[in-house]
């Protein structure tokens, strides 16, 4: 072969070599280190995972990865050999029991905690177990199994659901003291947190009030809307809309803002979207319940750490009562949020539910996301 040949070829094959050791696998990082930060390569091989998968994206799940990432640091995860990340669902069952088959394939995963999409699924639960029988640490966060499936997880970390509903009833029942005709809203309806929510809400709200639907959107944006159009459209005297999911009320508001039929309707909602914190702001909401998702991410982080790790003062600050029926869930409270002027909701509407429900004006509200540097809740 001629030299000239001869030395092309070994430029090409040099290149090749220099390429392939630039190249980066799509596995070879990982996120979530206890600064926020990545780590390559083998030290990356050798980091244990904590997982949180949620159920849907949601702007809601921006605060709980806030928690995730504070923990992280707090707790020096990533000088311990882990790091904490959150896993996004598609919304569905499969799409859940999917993500938790794969985890049950990765060696470097040591505790899923999730917030399930059904709270009944059999094949859900049984992917959990086969989990937990591998050795993982597994619990559930924002929404729990249903009760005859609880002993499968370790833990939850979460609202009271029942409560909030109940929170939530109550706002309506004083906002409207006449009661009327209302409708809930919510992405799926056999979610523990879905149901709990729903039934709180209509025993608080009492019998003045009357339920002319449950409507759910698939967590689907658009169909949220639509059913809140078509609720309005088939129920003349309808003059309540009940948001049940985060984005259920920046839906309700678009439609009202739509008809033009403010003034026809008390709007109640659960949880603290940034824009329907600005909508609440702008007269469009009456009462918000809002839960703590940044709890909810710190302290599922902090339980399965000390698990891991042996930290049983943790554990016992976490769950006092862990070894007592119930003693496995910590609650981490609501906030019921009005208006700073022109609402008929007072602290001492709200003193029954105990210390666990805060009442907050918005500007107070506002002013608690900025300690914690967040946006919604």
């Amino acid at each position: 072969m001629h030299k000239s040949s001869l030395h092309l070829l070994w430029l090409a094959g040099f290149s090749f070599l220099l390429l392939s050791g630039c190249a980066e696998t799509s596995d070879s990082t990982q996120s979530g280190g206890a600064n926020g930060g990545s780590t390559n390569g083998t030290a990356a091989q050798s980091m244990r995972r904590i997982i949180l998968l949620n159920n849907t994206e949601s702007p809601f799940w921006d605060a709980a990865r806030a928690g995730i990432e504070k923990a992280a640091i707090d707790l020096k995860l990533k000088e311990a050999g882990f790091t904490a990340s959150m896993d996004t669902n598609n919304g569905t069952d499969s799409g859940q029991i999917e993500k938790l088959r794969q985890y049950g394939t990765q060696s470097d995963i040591a505790a899923v905690i999730m917030s399930p999409t059904s709270a009944t699924n059999p094949a859900v639960i049984d992917e959990m177990k086969k989990l937990k029988d591998k050795g993982l640490i597994v619990g559930t966060f924002d929404s729990d199994f249903d009760e005859k499936f609880q002993s499968v997880r370790e833990f939850y970390v979460g609202t009271d659901n029942i409560q909030g509903g109940k929170v939530l009833g109550t706002a309506a029942k004083n906002l409207r003291p006449d009661g009327g005709e209302y409708v809930q809203f919510v992405g799926l309806d056999s979610q523990l947190n879905a149901y709990q929510r729903m039934d709180g809400f209509t025993s608080a709200a009492g019998d003045k009030f009357v339920q002319k639907g449950r409507r759910t959107d698939d967590t689907d944006r658009s169909r949220a809307r639509d059913n809140v159009r078509d609720s309005i459209d088939q129920n003349p005297n309808l003059n309540v809309l009940v948001g049940i999911w985060s984005y259920n009320a920046p839906a309700i508001v678009d439609v009202v803002k739509e008809k033009n039929v403010r003034k026809k309707f008390t709007i109640v909602t659960f949880d603290a979207e940034q824009l329907a914190i600005e909508q609440m702001s702008a007269g469009m909401i009456d009462a918000m319940v809002v839960q703590n998702p940044f709890g909810m991410g710190y302290d599922s982080v902090k339980y399965a750490f000390a698990k891991l790790t042996g930290d049983d003062a943790a554990i016992a600050e976490l769950f006092p009562k862990m070894n007592e029926p119930g003693g496995n869930i910590r609650d981490t409270g609501l906030k019921i949020v009005v208006p700073d002027s022109g609402t008929l909701l007072t602290p001492e509407m709200f003193k029954d539910f105990g210390p666990s429900v805060v009442f907050m004006t918005l500007t107070e509200f506002r002013a608690w996301l900025a300690e914690y540097k967040l946006t919604s809740s």
